[in-house]
C-alpha cells in the first residue's frame, strides 16, 4: 500500500471528515520549534520507512507527528533539521514490540512453527470444528467428587508450556490433555473415516504461574500459564502450538475472530466435539457501557460476540483467535483468553470478555523457561 494513502486517509478522512491542511513547500516551524516539511525529505522518518520491521511503527509516528501536506505527500515535524539533535542511522524505537523481539527467551517460543494446520481451507460457515482444525487446543483436567472432568479449556504455546486464564488454575487441577476433539470416542476420525488422529497426550503439570496482578473480584490481568512436566509430542500434526502476537501485527478491532472450545451450548449441554464461532470485536468503549453496571472494563482486556454466540462457560481459558499473514504464510495468532461474560451465555446483546494477550506477551517471555 502507498504510505501516502495510508497517512492521507487517516489523516483527512476522520470521522468522515476532509480536512485540507497544507503547508508550502518551503522549511516552516511548528509551534514546537520543529521543522514541518515533506516526509520523504525527512531523514529520520525516511529512513525508517526503508525497514519493513518497522513499517507499522513509523507510520503511526508519521500519524501522531503529520503537520499538514507538501502537494500529496503528508509534511512532519521533523526533528533533525536545525533542531541540534544528532540522531543514529542505525535507532529504531524502544517500544513494547521490539523488546519481545530481542528478549532472551523468544527462542522458547516457536515462532517459525506456530499457528499453521495441514488443512488447505477452512469452513468459515458452522459451528463444528474440523479434525486437526485448531491442533493447539488443551483441555485441563481436574479431580473432581465424582471423578476426572473437564471444565476449562486452553492453548499450548510451546512444547513446554499451556496459556489460560488465572480464574482456571485450582488447587485440584490433574493435568492437560492434548491432540484431543471428540471427548466420546477412543479415536478420533473425521467424517469419511479415511483419516485418523493418534490418541491423545495425557501429560501432568510441573508448575502454575498466575500473573502477580490477577483480582478474582474484576477479573483483571485474568492470565496465567502452566508448565507441563515434559516436553509435548509436536511430531504429530494434530498437537502443535499456536502464535503469540509477537510482532507489530495490525489491531484486532472491527475484525471477524474465532473463538473456540468444548463449552456449553445453548441447550445447555457440554459438546463433546470441539466446536467454534464466528465473533465480531466490539470496541472498548461499547462493551464498557453494557459492562458498567457489573464490571470495570480495561485497556489489558477486549470484547467479542453479542450476537447470540459466544463463548460459555467451559471455554474459560480458551482461545480468541484470527488467522494473519505472518511471512510466507498465514498463521493462527492467539488475541485473547477466555475471561467471562453474563451467567447466561451468549446472551443477545451483551460479548464476551476476554484477557487481551498483546499486553502480557512481555509477561509470558518473562515467565517461561527452558
Amino acid at each position: 500500500m502507498d504510505i501516502n494513502w495510508e497517512i492521507e486517509c487517516d489523516f483527512r478522512c476522520e470521522h468522515g471528515k476532509y480536512y485540507q491542511f497544507f503547508v508550502s513547500d518551503e522549511v516552516c516551524k511548528t509551534s514546537k520549534g520543529k521543522v514541518c516539511i515533506n516526509v520523504y525529505d525527512c531523514t529520520f522518518y525516511a529512513n525508517r520507512l526503508k525497514n519493513r520491521k518497522l513499517h507499522n511503527y513509523v507510520i503511526r509516528e508519521i500519524r501522531k507527528n503529520q503537520c499538514g501536506f507538501v502537494g500529496d505527500n503528508p509534511a512532519v515535524c521533523c526533528p533533525e533539521i536545525g533542531s541540534g539533535i544528532e540522531m543514529k542511522m542505525n535507532e529504531e524505537p524502544v517500544d513494547e514490540i521490539t523488546l519481545n523481539a530481542k528478549h532472551k527467551n523468544l527462542y522458547l517460543l516457536p515462532t517459525e512453527d506456530c499457528g499453521m494446520t495441514t488443512m488447505q481451507f477452512r469452513v468459515v460457515h458452522g459451528d463444528k470444528a474440523s479434525l486437526g482444525e485448531y491442533p493447539w487446543m488443551a483441555l485441563i483436567v481436574y479431580a473432581m467428587p465424582d471423578g476426572l472432568e473437564f471444565l476449562c479449556g486452553g492453548t499450548l504455546i510451546s512444547k513446554r508450556y499451556i496459556l489460560t486464564a488465572a480464574h482456571c488454575v485450582v488447587s485440584n487441577i490433574m493435568g492437560v490433555r492434548l491432540g484431543e476433539y471428540n471427548m466420546l470416542s477412543n479415536q478420533d476420525c473425521d467424517d469419511t473415516k479415511s483419516k485418523c488422529a493418534p490418541a491423545v497426550q495425557d501429560l501432568l503439570i510441573e508448575s502454575i504461574h498466575v500473573h502477580s496482578e490477577y483480582s478474582n473480584r474484576t477479573n483483571h490481568n485474568d492470565i496465567a500459564l502452566m508448565r507441563l512436566s515434559r516436553d509435548a509430542d509436536l511430531s504429530s500434526e494434530y498437537v502443535k502450538p499456536i502464535c503469540l502476537p509477537i510482532e507489530d501485527i495490525p489491531d484486532v478491532e472491527g475484525q471477524l475472530l474465532t473463538v473456540v472450545g468444548w463449552g456449553l451450548t445453548e441447550t445447555g449441554g457440554r459438546s463433546p466435539v470441539l466446536k467454534k464461532a464466528i465473533l465480531p470485536q466490539v470496541s472498548l468503549d461499547k462493551c464498557r457501557k453494557l459492562y458498567e453496571q457489573r464490571d470495570t472494563i480495561v485497556e489489558t482486556q477486549l470484547c467479542a460476540g453479542g450476537h447470540k454466540e459466544d463463548s460459555c462457560n467451559g471455554d474459560s481459558g480458551g482461545p480468541l483467535s484470527l488467522m494473519v499473514p505472518l511471512g510466507r504464510f498465514s498463521r493462527e495468532v492467539q488475541f485473547g483468553i477466555v475471561s467471562y461474560g453474563l451467567k447466561n451465555c451468549g446472551t443477545e446483546g451483551y460479548p464476551g470478555v476476554y484477557t487481551r494477550v498483546n499486553n502480557y506477551v512481555q509477561w509470558i517471555l518473562d515467565t517461561i523457561r527452558p
